[in-house]
């Protein structure tokens, strides 16, 4: 091996020594059935922690290896091949996308506008399939109570606006039922590192925000960012900067942060029943910050370090027990608390990272107890909303 091979950072290793595929996809399926292997061995020895389903740790097994065994590219074939078949398992394949997101953009953004549907008092065609409002119809931001600004995760380096389209369309359903709330989404395609590192994604999201409220007229007290993992360090990095940056865009009125990696100083440890991993966090904190300590050291990249957490928006937590993030989680929660931070945790006993957006880690209860979470605290705001209009 070269000295300029071993010298090589982890992202570097990545992109730059790539296993021939063939060779790579197999050396992951052998990985991903050894996993689930050892996985099922504890299991049948009662030695998996007791509240999680076998199904779930068996699929988490399953995850884990991906960035292990393959470079960044094949990491996103990967990704994209598996988000694929299960969107098109839950009927929400990209002909059925069409009839919920529409493609937006505006000045330094891009992404979809997912409207607000009425799911509950469906209206019938002459052939007896529901009408839906075609999505492009729907000015952006528009015809809801609320917006969603959403952020989706993948290390930074992969992901997209659509992944977690059947969560969200459960949660805006559940949202009218329970509280005759209508919930539109604007899910956000940013830029993925390491082609771009930080602040472009941060950048984009501001300049959505600021569209939605300057170009689409609605009000700030009305928009709820909400971000997933890495997307989640995003939103709360950016919540930061709208605090301290651009006081004048005013706050929002909310922010969800789901598993989110707020990079608090616990040292990492790889876990059976977790599928984000000590090395690829590695990988993709290098690939957002590129090592630059300026970057690493900046309270918009790790929120838990920022000076004071005071005057954020309202906050939302969902935090899975067996998630390898779950301490420095907690602890960001705490420090929020202390700082009067309005902020509420929804804790997944025994789940692991975003337990309650893949139906393949969790079971329905889990889904709906997120579900019913976040439509209370969307109620919440849109009230404070109310209020602060009269």
């Amino acid at each position: 091996m070269s000295s300029q091979t071993e010298n090589l950072t982890l992202l570097q290793s990545k992109l730059k020594n790539e296993t021939w595929s063939p060779l790579a996809y197999s050396g992951l399926a052998l990985a991903m059935a050894g996993r689930a292997a050892k996985y099922t061995g504890y299991y049948l020895a009662r030695k998996t922690p007791a509240k999680m389903p076998y199904t779930t740790g068996f699929n988490t097994a399953l995850l884990f290896p991906v960035i292990e065994c393959c470079s960044i590219r094949q990491s996103r074939v990967v990704m994209k091949t598996s988000l694929d078949i299960m969107a098109r398992m839950a009927g929400l394949g990209p002909e059925a996308q069409k009839k919920w997101a529409v493609p937006v953009e505006g000045n330094g953004w891009k992404g979809f506008w997912i409207p607000f549907q009425d799911q509950v008092n469906s209206v019938k065609d002459s052939h007896g399939a529901t009408t839906m409002v075609p999505p492009e119809s729907v000015p952006v931001g528009s015809g809801c109570d609320i917006v969603l600004l959403y952020i989706h995760g993948g290390g930074f380096i992969d992901g997209n606006p659509l992944m977690f389209l059947e969560f969200f369309l459960k949660t805006m359903k559940a949202t009218q039922q329970t509280h005759n709330l209508k919930i539109g989404i604007l899910a956000i395609d940013y830029s993925l590192s390491p082609e771009h590192t930080y602040p472009v994604a941060s950048d984009e999201i501001i300049a959505s925000y600021k569209s939605l409220i300057q170009e689409h007229s609605v009000h700030s007290k009305k928009i709820v960012l909400i971000g997933d993992s890495a997307g989640g360090n995003i939103c709360l990095g950016t919540t930061l900067r709208l605090r301290d940056q651009f006081p004048e865009l005013g706050r929002p009125g909310g922010q969800i942060g789901v598993s989110p990696w707020v990079c608090s100083p616990e040292p990492l440890e790889d876990s059976l029943y977790d599928f984000v991993s000590k090395e690829g966090c590695e990988v993709y904190w290098e690939a957002y910050t590129k090592n630059k300590p300026e970057l690493q050291e900046s309270p918009y990249t790790r929120p838990y370090f920022a000076e004071t957490l005071s005057g954020l928006a309202p906050t939302l937590i969902y935090v899975g027990g067996q998630e390898i993030l779950r301490s420095s989680i907690e602890n960001f929660v705490k420090k929020a608390k202390v700082e009067d931070v309005d902020i509420t945790m929804v804790f997944g006993e025994d789940r692991p990272h975003n337990y309650c957006l893949l139906d393949e880690i969790s079971t329905e209860k889990d889904r709906q107890v997120a579900r019913h979470a976040m439509g209370d605290f969307l109620v919440k705001i849109h009230d404070t909303y109310k209020q602060h209009q009269h």
